[in-house]
């Protein structure tokens, strides 16, 4: 491995978002990290804002993909980092948030039986007001009945990308759970806020709640009952938050 950590992105006419995440990157990167950018033929600005960074950008292709799990798996064939970060158009890191990475990285003695180190995130709407803190210590158990690690906050091991494959692309907005949930992880919790991730995607969706129900059904690690129990308190969670979204608008 040539790098520390690989930063992958993948973006699609993301002109309103791209800009605020590839700075705050910038002005953190170091040798010990490469970025690394997949572009799925954007209409919009977001190619000529990508290409005004020059050689911020290591790697950066723009071709037609079969969605964000196609242009993630693109990415890893080319990234050289021992450890991969994935990062949201939309998302941007908090001050000194690779540094605290790369020092953790330096003073942990071995690292190589380790799979994911796992951080926070700051979950915020589209005025930038924090709504809550995500991400908890990963653990199996809790882990097969909900998402509750920060995935963009996480660091996978390299390594565990050539054991258990790659993403499955036949699942548009849950492979990376579906990824997770293929073995049981070693691994590491920091408490520590590393990025900033507004919402509002399609994860937190109707579909995304039904997509996670399809991935658990897949795997079958616990009883349908228990799975349709998640999948109807994921909808429920939904349309609660946009019931409270529009009565926010109403009252300003």
């Amino acid at each position: 491995m040539d790098k520390k950590i690989s930063i992958i992105i993948a973006t699609y006419n993301a002109e309103n978002t791209i800009k605020r995440c590839i700075d705050s990157i910038a002005c953190q990167k170091s040798d010990e990290i490469e970025l690394l950018v997949i572009d799925g033929d954007s209409k919009d600005k977001t190619v000529d804002i990508l290409k005004s960074y020059g050689n911020i950008i290591d790697i950066f292709k723009s071709e037609p993909d079969k969605g964000l799990y196609d242009a993630w798996n693109k990415a890893l064939r080319l990234a050289t980092g021992e450890w991969i970060m994935f990062l949201g158009a939309d998302d941007y890191f908090l001050p000194d948030a690779m540094s605290f990475y790369l020092n953790f990285l330096q003073e942990k003695e071995n690292t190589d039986a380790i799979d994911l180190i796992c951080a926070q995130c700051l979950f915020v709407d589209e005025k930038g007001k924090v709504l809550k803190i995500w991400g908890l210590p990963y653990q199996w158990e809790r882990f097969v009945d909900r998402m509750e690690i920060s995935h963009g906050s996480t660091l996978h091991n390299h390594k565990l990308f050539r054991e258990i494959g790659e993403f499955n692309i036949h699942f548009k907005i849950s492979a990376d759970y579906e990824f997770l949930l293929r073995k049981k992880m070693n691994a590491v919790f920091l408490e520590r806020k590393i990025l900033v991730m507004q919402v509002g995607g399609m994860s937190d969706s109707v579909k995304g709640a039904w997509e996670t129900f399809r991935v658990k059904r897949y795997h079958r690690q616990t009883s349908w009952s228990k799975d349709f129990y998640y999948l109807a308190r994921g909808v429920g969670g939904y349309w609660k938050r946009q019931l409270w979204y529009w009565v926010k608008c109403k009252m300003n």
